[in-house]
């Protein structure tokens, strides 16, 4: 079974928090929705007790939906940052009776080769560099992780691999080699920075193809909005949710 940490009343609704990259944490600012919500945060191939592992999508689908089984509700929530966008757009677009809603935030779905092999190549010293303890605990800072949170990361990032890193790129989702996704009509809500890269952009449009999936960007943020806009970000979840279930 994959390694889990779960927040909140498990008789409350359930959400289910899908990471980016390398970054157990990702929703540190949105844990305060355990107030009201059952929320459970899966180790994802590249993080937490995870972190040796390569990411494949197939094989992550497959334990996350044994996950959901597991958690014996009749529905439940997902919401994804980067990577874990994909793989909330993979999971509702496969089996959406299983989702009151979905949220993907800063989903990249247009690759392009030349992109991909940019960020391989840098794989090597990108991982690296996450073996700098240092580094990591200023980055941890910088997303108000907790202390305890970013030594966390610290400890386990320094387990990564070059070959771990570069699976979050080789792997990364197509949305035109998902045409179940334009089937999907439980209710979307796709978000991403005004000071994000292009093709960032150019995904959020992708995804509101679909008439079902709502699409915002937020004023002045990044890549990194769950943890550095969350005064933002937080109030339209709220919203979101309260209308989904």
């Amino acid at each position: 079974m994959m390694h889990y940490d779960a927040y909140g009343n498990r008789q409350n609704p359930t959400i289910l928090l899908l990471h980016g990259a390398g970054v157990l944490d990702t929703f540190c600012r949105q844990y305060r929705f355990s107030d009201q919500y059952h929320l459970v945060v899966p180790h994802l191939a590249g993080a937490g007790k995870a972190v040796a592992k390569i990411y494949n999508p197939k094989k992550t689908i497959e334990e996350l939906f044994a996950l959901i089984e597991s958690i014996h509700k009749k529905k439940i929530g997902v919401i994804g940052h980067s990577l874990g966008s994909q793989i909330a757009i993979m999971l509702v677009s496969e089996k959406p009776e299983l989702f009151h809603f979905a949220v993907f935030l800063s989903a990249w779905i247009n690759p392009k080769p030349k992109t991909i092999r940019m960020y391989c190549s840098f794989a090597g010293f990108a991982a690296k560099m996450l073996h700098w303890r240092w580094l990591v605990l200023l980055q941890g800072k910088y997303w108000d992780f907790t202390k305890e949170q970013a030594h966390y990361m610290a400890d386990y990032l320094k387990q990564i691999t070059p070959q771990v890193y570069a699976s979050f790129f080789t792997n990364t989702l197509d949305l035109s080699t998902l045409p179940e996704y334009q089937a999907v009509t439980i209710p979307m809500l796709a978000i991403c920075g005004s000071r994000e890269v292009g093709d960032m952009k150019t995904s959020l449009k992708q995804l509101a193809q679909n008439p079902s999936c709502r699409i915002k960007t937020l004023h002045e943020a990044g890549h990194s909005l769950p943890m550095r806009n969350a005064k933002q970000l937080n109030p339209i979840l709220e919203r979101f949710i309260m209308k989904c279930l």
